[in-house]
């Protein structure tokens, strides 16, 4: 840490000092009296900087008058200056995404791109990789300004193998593939220009890694990849990017399996039991031979255990994943009961997580409405009770009335005298299509409202840090 990082930052010093510190970076010869070099003192300067633009919103917003200055560094000779600023400009982007549109707008992206074109200065383009994955964090940056500046040939020229001294290092790929798992997340009209130029084979052959650095954010990218549309349908332009993923040559099933292994007694659980949980919600929403696929691999039967014995971030990701196994047929269905899961997705209508309450009333309900005996099956598993917690202590009112909805129509005054009623009564899940599989995004705050619908469209909106670390 610099001499500024041993500086508490409070109070009348930060409102006092920064202003100055920005008017040295400013000014054309700093400090021309002093025994150290000009150089040296931009460095100490760019350094308080960084560690100020790391701190509160108050005080990261007193750098922002310092940006044009720190675009000159980025762009001029001196690449240990350059990589100070890249810092002091990531930590700036990290903070909101107020201040993320304004390093945009006053044109970050472009050469912090030109940076990251030269991987031969590994720690320049590492710096700058990693400040454009904050600059594409949140929820309102597009990928547009990342592909105007020209960021599709940087990355598939740095991606390429065999490895040279054009091609990135692993240090640099983990960063790159965390800027992809914001940018795969953006416009579609992107991620298809990114799968065009051959994203995914540029990926396959780093996920062959044990890195968990560089796995999660290529886990990340992958279920972008696979995610549909609002309505929750995949495109079929989308389809032989998907095929690409699982086919007979590609590790990604085994290396699926291999995240999904339960954890050994006593050990930690798997930090990537989750992201493998939510690449394969997402693949099960696709199409049936890839739901086949995952059969094959002998997917299900670790789903199971992950939902009867993983922490909660994983249960909440298999839940989703069984889900949508269990709507591709009646077969399907059959075999997801079967593990003996029905009574864990009862437990799950009683969490503060509107999706997931959501996503157990749409497996019950297909329980109800599709399994032999599957009214009588819920009853003894002490879903009538669940179903009414959903129904008057559920603070969503679409949720409250779906559940509702489901006791009236399955256990209401006729039960047991014209059971199980006909199934052509109130609309499926209020307008939840309750027999379709639902892609949703990793990571949406457990206790936010959600509009009355499965959720945004899963491209990894949400997704800035993984969901077990927040």
């Amino acid at each position: 840490m610099g001499s500024c990082g041993r500086i508490l930052i409070c109070g009348v010093w930060m409102w006092q000092i920064v202003p100055v510190m920005v008017s040295l970076l400013n000014s054309a010869s700093p400090l021309a009296s002093a025994t150290r070099t000009g150089g040296e003192v931009y460095r100490e300067i760019l350094w308080c900087l960084t560690n100020i633009a790391s701190g509160q919103y108050e005080h990261t917003k007193l750098v922002l008058p310092a940006v044009p200055r720190l675009l000159q560094f980025l762009e001029g000779s001196n690449h240990s200056l350059a990589e100070h600023a890249a810092w002091v400009l990531g930590n700036i982007a990290a903070d909101c995404e107020e201040f993320r549109q304004q390093l945009i707008a006053n044109g970050a992206v472009v050469p912090l791109v030109k940076l990251l074109s030269n991987p031969s200065e590994k720690e320049l383009a590492k710096t700058s990789a990693w400040a454009l994955s904050n600059l594409a964090r949140g929820f309102e940056t597009p990928a547009k300004p990342f592909v105007d500046a020209g960021i599709i040939p940087v990355v598939v020229k740095g991606l390429s193998q065999p490895s040279s001294p054009a091609t990135f290092t692993e240090d640099i790929v983990v960063e790159v593939a965390w800027l992809l798992s914001f940018l795969t997340a953006r416009e579609e009209e992107h991620l298809k220009l990114m799968l065009e130029n051959g994203l995914v084979d540029l990926l396959l052959p780093y996920f062959s890694t044990n890195n968990e650095l560089l796995l999660t954010p290529i886990l990340r990218v992958f279920g972008n990849i696979c995610c549909g549309s609002p309505d929750h349908h995949t495109d079929e332009w989308q389809m032989p990017y998907v095929r690409r993923l699982l086919s007979a040559d590609s590790v990604v099933l085994p290396k699926l399996r291999e995240f999904l292994q339960p954890a050994a007694p006593g050990a930690a659980q798997k930090s990537l039991a989750a992201e493998a949980a939510w690449v394969v919600s997402n693949l099960a929403a696709t199409e049936a031979p890839v739901v086949e696929l995952l059969m094959q691999a002998q997917l299900l039967p670790l789903l199971g255990q992950q939902f009867k014995d993983g922490s909660y971030e994983v249960r909440r990701e298999v839940a989703f994943a069984l889900t949508n196994i269990a709507l591709t047929s009646g077969t399907h269905m059959e075999k997801v009961l079967a593990l003996d899961v029905l009574k864990g997705f009862l437990h799950l209508l009683t969490v503060a997580d509107v999706a997931i309450v959501g996503n157990s009333l749409r497996f019950i309900e297909n329980v109800l409405r599709v399994v032999p005996r599957g009214v009588s099956l819920v009853e003894v598993n002490e879903g009538i009770d669940a179903l009414e917690t959903v129904q008057f202590e559920c603070g969503e009112e679409h949720l409250s009335k779906w559940a509702a909805a489901l006791v009236n129509e399955f256990y209401g005054e006729n039960y047991g005298i014209n059971s199980p009623p006909n199934a052509a009564g109130v609309p499926a899940g209020f307008g939840f299509p309750s027999n379709e599989p639902v892609q949703l995004s990793f990571g949406a705050n457990n206790g936010a409202a959600a509009a009355p619908g499965p959720g945004g469209r899963g491209r990894g909106a949400h997704m800035t840090t993984p969901a077990w670390k927040k």
